[in-house]
């Protein structure tokens, strides 16, 4: 999708691929970056079970496996894993600094009773890893750690930074509320089991403004296609930690000193910010969210300050995008989605899913 919406196509790209590549990074390397970030901050290292047991790229054996990155706490005080088949390239290089968040957490809180060895709520899990990604991403630790040949400085390389970042980040939190929503209708039963699909896809349509590419019908179960609905994991926790983690973000820059843009901090080497993040996640689950909150960002409520604060240049741009080419009629979609990509040909359905269960 960057690639077809890039502001500034001849500025810079931070996407270092290409860098990685030709350093002969493998995926246990990645890890390593991963795990030195933390170290960095003064933080734990992964134990030696981790690089020993952890699963980073699909096995050659032949075995089937599941491929889904997550990060496991086996609960002995010493066992943590990340399954993942991580290829070299930088999205799984940002998702295993994202995972290896997950076990920086179990680290810090391991010696607390079982009953408070999780995180504080659901979306500071999650929070924790992207908010490393968040300073791994930025050029300055790309070019620190020998990714870029060159630090960009001008307007054009940050508003490409930016969109790329509003990419995985703010155009998500649709898609994660869009979910959880369908998933609570059926939890309640709002919703006949014969119109799961049909629900699945009205909301959407309104809620995020895509139409299903083929023609779906009952038949078509489309909804636990997805990791984390047939694994029953709430993505309540995906939307409420896109804010959690610029929170974070904020307050970390903070005790680093950092004084610039938001969007540019990188704490890496930062003892300090190191300091305040191992002291939240050493609590665990031992005290209620908002004490953890507290101890971290200096209040007690979730909030969109820092979120709207980090991205406040590209909305600007965005904004004089929208009156340079006269565009505010066409803002949205229509809610009820007339257009459809298969009107003319329409493929079949290749699998009715139902008959299979």
């Amino acid at each position: 999708m960057y690639s077809l919406v890039v502001p500034y196509p001849d500025a810079a790209n931070v996407d270092v691929t290409d860098a990685l590549l030709a350093q002969g990074y493998t995926p246990e390397r990645m890890s390593e970056l991963a795990d030195d970030f933390f170290v960095s901050m003064g933080l734990i290292p992964a134990p030696q079970e981790y690089w020993d047991e952890s699963m980073l790229e699909r096995p050659d054996d032949g075995r089937q496996v599941e491929c889904h990155a997550t990060a496991w706490d086996f609960y002995n005080q010493k066992d943590f894993r990340i399954r993942m088949c991580s290829t070299v390239n930088m999205d799984d290089m940002m998702t295993l600094h994202h995972e290896m968040g997950h076990i920086q957490y179990y680290l810090q809180y391991k010696d607390l009773p079982v009953a408070f060895r999780d995180g504080a709520n659901e979306g500071f899990h999650e929070a924790v890893g992207e908010l490393i990604a968040l300073s791994a991403a930025t050029p300055q630790h790309l070019y620190d750690v020998g990714l870029l040949e060159e630090l960009p400085d001008d307007y054009e390389s940050d508003m490409n930074f930016l969109l790329k970042q509003a990419l995985t980040m703010v155009a998500t939190l649709p898609f994660s509320i869009g979910l959880e929503k369908w998933r609570w209708e059926v939890f309640r039963e709002e919703i006949p089991y014969e119109q799961w699909t049909e629900k699945f896809w009205e909301l959407k349509h309104n809620i995020l403004g895509v139409v299903e590419p083929a023609p779906r019908t009952e038949k078509d179960l489309d909804p636990p296609a997805l990791y984390h609905v047939a694994n029953d994991f709430s993505f309540l926790r995906y939307y409420t930690r896109t804010f959690i983690q610029f929170q974070f973000y904020e307050a970390l820059c903070a005790a680093k000193g950092w004084e610039g843009e938001l969007y540019k901090c990188d704490f890496y080497n930062s003892t300090e910010a190191g300091k305040v993040l191992g002291d939240m996640l050493s609590l665990g689950k031992s005290k209620p969210w908002p004490e953890a909150m507290m101890a971290i960002a200096g209040t007690t409520k979730m909030e969109s300050r820092a979120f709207l604060k980090y991205f406040e240049p590209l909305d600007k741009w965005l904004n004089n995008q929208i009156a340079e080419n006269d565009l505010f009629g066409e803002l949205g979609w229509d809610r009820e989605c007339a257009w459809k990509p298969y009107e003319e040909a329409v493929p079949p359905t290749v699998i009715d899913i139902q008959s299979i269960l």
